[in-house]
């Protein structure tokens, strides 16, 4: 929450400008981060009415009292009306329908609910909600930040990053400094357009800070010289091949001559920024969506 360093504007502030912040996070599980996201945010959305309450009737009951009805229904469509006017709101989505359900159950149990009608729950995977977003919006990108908090994260931060509006944040959370590795390295070999702005280590005792690490895609020098000499081989048989066309063809190799791959040779340097030892925790990749046209 504090790489995000969310500051949401209050309802009818001249810095108001009319657009809805919408945090994406996949992985609810039992909804911790969710209040979080939920809590900071929770100023920008003016007072919500009362959380109507799903009530099952009895089997066994032969009348329904139509009073009790009709007042449910009038708090349902005033509670559905206010969800129109939220400025700020939080998709969470998890592929297990139980994690969801108790993540929702236990948000709204949280000091009576206050932070509940600022979340929207999902259940399903991240390519099919996001692509139905992105259908929607007609390609625009409407996510302002995302977290990623399941395994093999870097499948998904190539349609995330369409989904990302620029400047927006995309946190990915990996038990395995490797996994950070995996998605600086796919995400720099398929010229997403995510930089990465900083890598964090999580110790025991979350929210004191961590070790900061340097995880930057390079290629060793060794490989850019080898790379050289192969192009300007490639290029003196391309030139040799031309020079040998006749009237009967070609009278060099018939083979074409394969083509240098400018993406490939990433290798990635990860170490720590300081020397304080952490004891347990995980790992925080954060990645800046650029600019770009």
């Amino acid at each position: 929450m504090s790489l995000l360093d969310l500051n949401p504007t209050q309802p009818g502030s001249k810095d108001d400008n009319g657009e809805t912040f919408e945090i994406f996070e996949a992985g609810t599980g039992h909804g911790a981060l969710t209040i979080h996201l939920a809590r900071a945010i929770h100023a920008a959305n003016p007072c919500a009415p009362e959380i109507p309450e799903k009530k099952a009737i009895p089997p066994e009951q032969d009348s329904v009292d139509t009073e009790d009805v009709k007042v449910r229904s009038q708090i349902e469509q005033k509670y559905e009306a206010w969800l129109q006017t939220r400025r700020a709101v939080i998709h969470t989505l998890d592929i297990n329908q139980a994690y969801s359900h108790h993540a929702r159950r236990v948000i709204k149990d949280y000091r009576n609910g206050m932070y509940f009608p600022n979340i929207d729950f999902h259940i399903g995977t991240i390519p099919d909600y996001i692509s139905r977003r992105l259908e929607a919006s007609e390609s625009t990108p409407f996510l302002s930040h995302a977290f990623l908090d399941l395994p093999d994260c870097h499948h998904y931060m190539d349609i995330l990053s369409k989904a990302l509006k620029p400047g927006g944040s995309l946190l990915v959370f990996c038990p395995s400094i490797t996994q950070i590795n995996r998605c600086a390295l796919d995400a720099k070999s398929q010229r997403i357009p995510l930089f990465l702005e900083n890598v964090i280590e999580l110790g025991a005792a979350v929210g004191v800070g961590g070790r900061e690490w340097d995880v930057k895609p390079v290629r060793p020098r060794k490989w850019l010289k080898e790379a050289s000499a192969r192009k300007q081989a490639e290029k003196d048989d391309r030139a040799g091949t031309e020079e040998g066309i006749g009237d009967e063809g070609l009278t060099g190799a018939e083979e074409p001559v394969p083509v240098y791959d400018e993406d490939g040779g990433w290798e990635l340097v990860c170490r720590p920024k300081v020397g304080q030892r952490v004891v347990g925790g995980g790992f925080v990749g954060v990645w800046k969506k650029m600019y770009m046209d």
